[in-house]
């Protein structure tokens, strides 16, 4: 679908945190039954969510989906904030790559 939207330079979500809790009830409830209680349910042990999508209680999709808009909802409220982390992030990419090459491809 195209949307034309004549001196309009980009569209995005309005203050989105409230709603994002109420809209995705169901993947937060896992939070609180994590072990560790700063879990960024990615790798930590003990983590309800990872535990949930591997049961097939949450879908994967649902997660992908609440992850989305959470990192749209982030970048919305602190854009400056969002884009330097984001540079940060490149930066240690780089950094890593060039290491990388600097021992041959070992680690």
């Amino acid at each position: 679908m195209i949307i034309d939207t004549p001196g309009m330079r980009e569209l995005g979500m309005w203050n989105v945190s409230g709603g994002l809790g109420e809209a995705f009830s169901d993947v937060e409830q896992y939070f609180s039954l994590c072990k560790f209680s700063d879990c960024k349910h990615q790798a930590e042990p003990g983590c309800a969510v990872k535990k949930a999508i591997e049961c097939g209680e949450l879908p994967a999709q649902r997660w992908e989906s609440y992850m989305k808009l959470k990192k749209e909802a982030k970048f919305t409220e602190d854009k400056a904030g969002f884009l330097r982390e984001r540079q940060e992030w490149h930066k240690s990419i780089s950094k890593w790559s060039r290491q990388n090459k600097k021992n041959g491809g070992k680690q």
